[in-house]
Protein backbone atom coordinates (compact mmCIF):
# COMPACT_ATOMS: atom_id res chain seq x y z
CA UNK A 1 0.00 0.00 0.00
CA UNK A 2 2.91 2.34 0.79
CA UNK A 3 4.30 1.77 -2.73
CA UNK A 4 0.98 2.75 -4.32
CA UNK A 5 0.78 5.94 -2.26
CA UNK A 6 4.43 6.74 -3.06
CA UNK A 7 3.77 6.21 -6.81
CA UNK A 8 0.74 8.45 -6.61
CA UNK A 9 2.69 11.23 -4.85
CA UNK A 10 5.57 11.02 -7.35
CA UNK A 11 3.14 11.11 -10.31
CA UNK A 12 1.26 14.07 -8.82
CA UNK A 13 4.56 15.90 -8.19
CA UNK A 14 5.74 15.33 -11.77
CA UNK A 15 2.45 16.58 -13.19
CA UNK A 16 2.49 19.64 -10.92
CA UNK A 17 6.07 20.54 -11.84
CA UNK A 18 5.57 20.14 -15.59
CA UNK A 19 5.53 23.43 -17.54
CA UNK A 20 2.00 24.21 -18.52
CA UNK A 21 1.44 25.48 -22.04
CA UNK A 22 0.67 29.17 -21.93
CA UNK A 23 -1.80 30.41 -24.47
CA UNK A 24 -1.65 34.02 -25.48
CA UNK A 25 -4.55 35.49 -27.36
CA UNK A 26 -5.26 39.11 -28.14
CA UNK A 27 -8.58 39.32 -26.44
CA UNK A 28 -10.22 42.55 -25.45
CA UNK A 29 -13.03 42.17 -23.02
CA UNK A 30 -15.85 44.49 -23.93
CA UNK A 31 -19.48 44.31 -23.09
CA UNK A 32 -22.60 46.14 -23.97
CA UNK A 33 -25.52 46.87 -21.71
CA UNK A 34 -29.28 46.72 -21.63
CA UNK A 35 -31.48 49.05 -19.64
CA UNK A 36 -35.18 49.64 -19.12
CA UNK A 37 -34.72 53.11 -17.61
CA UNK A 38 -32.97 56.34 -18.52
CA UNK A 39 -33.13 59.15 -21.06
CA UNK A 40 -32.96 56.89 -24.13
CA UNK A 41 -35.80 54.71 -22.82
CA UNK A 42 -37.75 57.89 -22.04
CA UNK A 43 -37.18 58.99 -25.66
CA UNK A 44 -38.79 55.88 -27.14
CA UNK A 45 -41.61 56.02 -24.57
CA UNK A 46 -42.23 59.64 -25.55
CA UNK A 47 -42.26 58.71 -29.24
CA UNK A 48 -44.61 55.74 -28.99
CA UNK A 49 -46.97 57.58 -26.59
CA UNK A 50 -47.11 60.57 -28.95
CA UNK A 51 -47.89 58.17 -31.80
CA UNK A 52 -50.73 56.55 -29.81
CA UNK A 53 -52.13 59.97 -28.87
CA UNK A 54 -51.81 61.38 -32.39
CA UNK A 55 -49.53 64.13 -31.04
CA UNK A 56 -47.64 64.60 -34.28
CA UNK A 57 -45.40 67.55 -33.29
CA UNK A 58 -44.11 65.62 -30.24
CA UNK A 59 -43.77 62.45 -32.29
CA UNK A 60 -41.73 64.28 -34.95
CA UNK A 61 -39.55 65.93 -32.29
CA UNK A 62 -38.19 62.54 -31.20
CA UNK A 63 -36.67 61.87 -34.64
CA UNK A 64 -33.55 63.22 -36.32
CA UNK A 65 -34.21 65.30 -39.44
CA UNK A 66 -32.78 62.55 -41.67
CA UNK A 67 -34.63 59.67 -39.96
CA UNK A 68 -36.49 57.08 -41.98
CA UNK A 69 -39.01 54.41 -41.10
CA UNK A 70 -39.11 50.89 -42.52
CA UNK A 71 -42.57 49.41 -41.82
CA UNK A 72 -42.82 45.63 -42.16
CA UNK A 73 -39.89 45.50 -44.56
CA UNK A 74 -36.23 44.69 -44.29
CA UNK A 75 -34.14 47.88 -44.42
CA UNK A 76 -31.83 47.90 -47.43
CA UNK A 77 -28.59 49.70 -48.15
CA UNK A 78 -29.06 49.16 -51.87
CA UNK A 79 -32.74 50.11 -52.25
CA UNK A 80 -33.14 53.63 -50.91
CA UNK A 81 -36.84 53.74 -51.84
CA UNK A 82 -38.00 51.39 -49.06
CA UNK A 83 -37.51 53.89 -46.24
CA UNK A 84 -40.06 56.63 -45.60
CA UNK A 85 -39.10 59.99 -44.11
CA UNK A 86 -40.93 60.82 -40.90
CA UNK A 87 -42.96 63.83 -42.22
CA UNK A 88 -44.34 61.63 -45.04
CA UNK A 89 -45.10 58.88 -42.54
CA UNK A 90 -46.97 61.33 -40.27
CA UNK A 91 -49.18 62.46 -43.17
CA UNK A 92 -50.15 58.83 -43.74
CA UNK A 93 -50.85 58.37 -40.03
CA UNK A 94 -53.11 61.44 -40.01
CA UNK A 95 -55.24 59.97 -42.81
CA UNK A 96 -55.35 56.64 -41.01
CA UNK A 97 -56.50 58.30 -37.78
CA UNK A 98 -59.46 59.88 -39.58
CA UNK A 99 -60.81 56.32 -39.83
CA UNK A 100 -60.48 55.74 -36.08
CA UNK A 101 -62.76 56.76 -33.25
CA UNK A 102 -60.38 58.34 -30.72
CA UNK A 103 -56.84 57.43 -29.80
CA UNK A 104 -55.00 54.15 -29.81
CA UNK A 105 -54.79 52.40 -26.47
CA UNK A 106 -51.48 50.89 -25.42
CA UNK A 107 -51.21 47.78 -23.28
CA UNK A 108 -48.55 45.25 -22.39
CA UNK A 109 -45.61 47.55 -23.07
CA UNK A 110 -41.95 46.61 -22.76
CA UNK A 111 -39.20 49.18 -23.40
CA UNK A 112 -35.44 48.64 -23.50
CA UNK A 113 -32.29 50.23 -24.88
CA UNK A 114 -29.23 48.20 -25.79
CA UNK A 115 -25.86 49.95 -25.83
CA UNK A 116 -23.27 48.12 -27.89
CA UNK A 117 -19.55 47.97 -26.98
CA UNK A 118 -18.85 50.62 -29.63
CA UNK A 119 -21.37 53.00 -28.01
CA UNK A 120 -24.12 52.64 -30.62
CA UNK A 121 -27.63 52.40 -29.17
CA UNK A 122 -30.73 50.52 -30.21
CA UNK A 123 -34.12 50.95 -28.60
CA UNK A 124 -36.85 48.32 -28.63
CA UNK A 125 -40.51 48.42 -27.76
CA UNK A 126 -43.14 45.73 -27.65
CA UNK A 127 -46.67 47.10 -27.36
CA UNK A 128 -50.22 45.88 -27.74
CA UNK A 129 -52.32 48.53 -29.56
CA UNK A 130 -56.12 48.57 -29.66
CA UNK A 131 -58.52 51.04 -31.27
CA UNK A 132 -62.05 51.44 -32.51
CA UNK A 133 -63.00 52.30 -36.05
CA UNK A 134 -65.85 54.66 -36.89
CA UNK A 135 -68.23 51.66 -37.01
CA UNK A 136 -67.35 50.79 -33.40
CA UNK A 137 -65.37 47.68 -34.31
CA UNK A 138 -62.27 46.98 -32.25
CA UNK A 139 -58.94 46.55 -33.96
CA UNK A 140 -55.79 45.18 -32.42
CA UNK A 141 -52.15 44.85 -33.40
CA UNK A 142 -49.07 43.79 -31.49
CA UNK A 143 -46.10 45.89 -32.53
CA UNK A 144 -42.38 45.31 -32.20
CA UNK A 145 -40.34 48.39 -33.04
CA UNK A 146 -36.59 48.73 -33.20
CA UNK A 147 -34.96 52.17 -33.17
CA UNK A 148 -31.52 53.52 -33.85
CA UNK A 149 -30.62 56.25 -31.36
CA UNK A 150 -27.98 58.74 -32.42
CA UNK A 151 -25.45 60.63 -30.29
CA UNK A 152 -27.77 63.68 -30.21
CA UNK A 153 -30.43 61.66 -28.37
CA UNK A 154 -32.76 61.43 -31.37
CA UNK A 155 -34.17 58.44 -33.22
CA UNK A 156 -32.21 57.97 -36.44
CA UNK A 157 -34.42 55.21 -37.85
CA UNK A 158 -37.29 52.98 -36.85
CA UNK A 159 -38.13 49.48 -37.96
CA UNK A 160 -41.62 48.42 -36.82
CA UNK A 161 -42.93 44.93 -37.42
CA UNK A 162 -46.64 44.24 -36.89
CA UNK A 163 -49.67 42.34 -38.16
CA UNK A 164 -51.58 44.55 -40.61
CA UNK A 165 -54.82 42.51 -40.64
CA UNK A 166 -56.84 44.88 -38.42
CA UNK A 167 -55.09 48.00 -39.76
CA UNK A 168 -56.22 47.13 -43.30
CA UNK A 169 -59.81 46.69 -42.04
CA UNK A 170 -59.92 50.39 -41.11
CA UNK A 171 -60.51 51.33 -44.74
CA UNK A 172 -63.34 48.85 -45.22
Amino acid sequence: MKKIILCFLVSASLIACTNQETKTEAKTETTGSVTTTGTDVDLIKKSITAFADGDWPTYASTYADTAKSYHNIWPSNTDTTVGVKIPVLIEGFKKQRELMDGKLTMGGTIFEVVTMPDGSKYGHVWVDFTWKNKKGEVGKSVLFDSYGINKDGKISYEWPIYDTKDVVRLGN
